[in-house]
């Protein structure tokens, strides 16, 4: 995976919520993908299932997938949440430089269910697990090579976004449902994350038994 030799450390205090991205990269699309490509290669599966998947979308298809994406929502909106959305989708999503979909497989899990059919019930969470740990792999590698990003959920938001998102990217009919969209590219300001009227703060994290960390000796 190409990236910097910034810490792990450092790296996943990077790793913020970035909205005001542009459509620039520090990586080419061969390291772009070659990223994307590793974080679904070597993020942990139970029994080594590996259904994560992924899409890399850039460039034009990456503004033409979000104003997709934004026509199917509007009907979910209230009139007075129209305008804020829409600078969300036109500021903040598809004015970045890509967006990095991702997915689970059904087909693959329905397969992994037939042959192990005693994770049945537990199989759901497992793999929410590990899209969520390739989700954050790829967005931390992203921190570490200077972009920002921020992760969106639209996919899941009804069955007409998941159909937009699905027949703009031509993916397998056994990917079903968009977990998460990675939208990103170079922050216009690197110092800026997250959302200013609102500033990022901590919880304690060892407070004796109240805290977030308990210790044990």
């Amino acid at each position: 995976m190409t990236i910097t030799n910034m810490s792990f450390r450092d790296a996943i205090e990077a790793r913020r919520s970035y909205y005001n991205i542009t459509d620039e990269s520090t990586l080419s699309n061969e390291q772009l993908e070659e990223l994307v490509a590793d974080a679904i290669k070597y993020t942990p599966s139970s029994f080594n299932s590996q259904t994560s998947r992924a899409v890399l979308v850039t460039g034009e298809k990456n503004k033409a997938l979000w104003n997709a994406v934004w026509e199917a929502h509007k009907p979910n909106l209230k009139v007075e949440e129209l305008p804020v959305y829409e600078d969300k989708f036109k500021n903040s999503y598809a004015a970045g430089y890509g967006t990095i979909v991702f997915y689970e497989d059904q087909d693959a899990i329905d397969s992994f269910v037939k042959n192990f059919p005693i994770v049945q019930w537990t199989i759901k969470d497992w793999v929410q697990n590990s899209n969520g740990m390739a989700q954050y792999i790829a967005w931390t590698a992203l921190a570490a090579n200077g972009m920002g990003a921020n992760l969106q959920h639209y996919g899941q938001y009804s069955p007409v976004n998941a159909d937009a998102i699905n027949k703009h990217l031509d993916v397998p009919s056994g990917w079903k449902v968009p977990i998460a969209m990675l939208a990103f590219g170079v922050p216009s300001d690197i110092n800026a994350p997250g959302n200013p009227a609102y500033a990022k703060t901590f919880e304690p994290l060892v407070d004796g038994e109240t805290g977030r960390v308990l210790v044990r000796h």
